[in-house]
């Protein structure tokens, strides 16, 4: 690189006074660009000769501070240093010392946030530009343990991803790192020593799910079976009471509804309590609970219960997550009666705004036919909607444009090993059942795996064995994946943001029903040519 070259197109971005229109060296990337009294800072974006763009950091500092970065080339330019570096770990942290805005903070004092699972770690510059003028905060850094383990992604490489993402696009709004469900007090103590700003608590392994079968008579003998003190405080706090939420709703507990829910919640309230107390407090965090993980839904009770039981402790949550009525799988729109849907939704709102925090919707991607209905409903409390890495299949809609061959081979490995991922997901698409035969798919067809439920489902979950499966030592997808999406990432970032903008348009009441949101937001020409 021509560093005194490179210490002219510095001088002249220092010199152009926040106009940098009309800049001689295209490769620097605008929206970067950082100036901090005669320091200067952003990234250059070079294509290489597959057209693919290799970004590196500029940075123009004082000789007395510049050590702070780790350069692949440099010079010293009288008291300061031109350097130019990866965008590393070390780099981050070195401008992020700089950049406050770099580092995650707290959803508490935004109304609206969004979960955004980037699992490939190149989605969130495209994601930045759409959410700058929607007053939505988005959580950038979000990926459960489940999936970073399918990916062979850890925390730190999706932290980083997000954070680079969040400089490289002058994104000063905020933004959100989900320590997304974790279980354990180790999960969680990696998520808060990694830098993430919010803890989704995860409580399958300290819900007791065979309480909801019990027949009363059982629940009934178990519950007895408690400590006299535990039984005599359970019963005078909530049985037969009714829990006035304001607004016409209200919340009572029969002998069935106390005893499911001191059985089924209150191992997993002690460890929310014991969570909070170690590292929710001492770190400052979000915590969201999450309910949802359950193969039943959350009761009005039960909901009232746990919210409850955190309340006399003085305990409030940035949201919680419960399983709502109907069915959220991942990849699809919402399985039941939208109408259904708002009556249960309404109650779990006027919990929520009863004791002070959000409603949170997991596996929220695709669920069009309710987002109206939240965004309506949670108009006054607000609302967070976790979306869980359907960017992935957008990035599968450019493959399927650019390599409609290669769309097919992907899909009959994915339909051929999906017992591969039986045991992670909960989803209705069987390759012996609806979803479309892989013979029957070819090039003229291909793209429309994208918009069938069954083969949205299959290729959604498998992206963890397509993208790690190995052949004598060599991946088999991966790097012609890489090839394809990086060389074509333009239309990558317009497919993520027409994706995301059918979420945020009836969330936001911009429209009002998933038709109106997939005709707005439809391309009007093939933008993949």
């Amino acid at each position: 690189m021509n560093l005194n070259k490179l210490l002219d197109d510095v001088k002249e971005v220092y010199a152009a006074d926040g106009d940098y229109s009309n800049l001689s060296n295209k490769e620097i990337y605008t929206p970067s660009i950082q100036i901090d009294r005669r320091n200067v800072y952003f990234i250059l974006h070079q294509p290489d000769d597959k057209g693919i763009v290799q970004k590196s950091l500029v940075v123009y500092e004082n000789l007395l501070t510049a050590g702070d970065f780790d350069a692949k080339d440099s010079m010293v330019d009288v008291d300061s240093k031109l350097l130019v570096g990866e965008l590393n770990e070390k780099n981050n942290v070195a401008l992020a010392k700089r950049f406050k805005w770099m580092r995650p903070t707290s959803r508490r004092n935004y109304k609206y946030t969004f979960g955004l699972g980037d699992r490939l770690g190149n989605a969130s510059n495209a994601h930045i530009r759409l959410f700058k003028d929607r007053g939505v905060m988005p959580v950038l850094a979000q990926q459960s343990i489940r999936e970073l383990v399918l990916m062979n992604r850890t925390n730190t490489d999706v932290f980083q991803s997000a954070s680079w993402a969040v400089f490289e696009e002058g994104f000063t709004y905020g933004w959100g790192a989900d320590g997304d469900h974790v279980k354990t007090p180790y999960e969680v103590d990696y998520a808060v020593k990694i830098g993430c700003s919010i803890i989704t608590l995860d409580l399958t392994e300290v819900i007791n799910n065979d309480a909801v079968n019990l027949s009363d008579e059982e629940l009934d003998k178990r519950f007895n079976e408690l400590d006299p003190d535990q039984i005599k405080y359970f019963n005078d706090t909530y049985l037969n009471k009714t829990f006035d939420l304001g607004n016409g709703y209200s919340v009572k507990f029969n002998k069935h509804d106390v005893e499911e829910s001191v059985l089924t919640f209150y191992d997993a309230i002690l460890f929310a309590i014991d969570v909070y107390q170690k590292y929710i407090v001492p770190y400052n965090l979000d915590l969201e609970v999450s309910m949802d993980e359950t193969p039943y839904r959350t009761t009005n009770p039960n909901h009232y219960f746990f919210a409850n039981e955190l309340n006399r402790r003085g305990i409030t949550p940035t949201s919680m997550a419960p399983r709502f009525v109907g069915e959220f799988q991942k990849a699809i729109d919402y399985i039941g009666d939208p109408q259904e849907f708002e009556k249960d939704y309404r109650v779990h709102e006027a919990i929520a705004e009863h004791f002070g925090y959000r409603l949170s919707i997991h596996s929220g991607s695709d669920k069009l036919s309710v987002y109206e209905i939240i965004g309506r409903v949670s108009k006054d409390n607000g609302w967070h909607v976790k979306t869980a890495g359907t960017n992935w299949l957008e990035a599968l809609r450019v493959i399927a444009h650019k390599d409609p061959e290669f769309m097919q081979e992907l899909y009959r490995f994915a339909y051929e090993n999906l017992d591969d991922v039986k045991d992670y997901y909960v989803f209705n698409a069987q390759s012996d059942g609806t979803a479309p035969k892989p013979e029957t798919i070819t090039s003229e067809n291909v793209i429309s795996l994208l918009d069938n439920d069954d083969s949205r489902q299959i290729l959604h979950t498998m992206f963890g064995p397509i993208m790690n499966l190995k052949h004598n030592y060599h991946y088999v997808y991966r790097d012609k994946f890489w090839d394809i999406l990086l060389k074509n990432q333009d239309l990558y970032d317009k497919y993520l943001n027409i994706h995301i903008g059918e979420h945020l348009d009836l969330l936001q009441g911009v429209v009002k029903t998933k038709q109106e949101a997939l005709d707005k937001n439809e391309p009007k020409t093939d933008i993949s040519k």
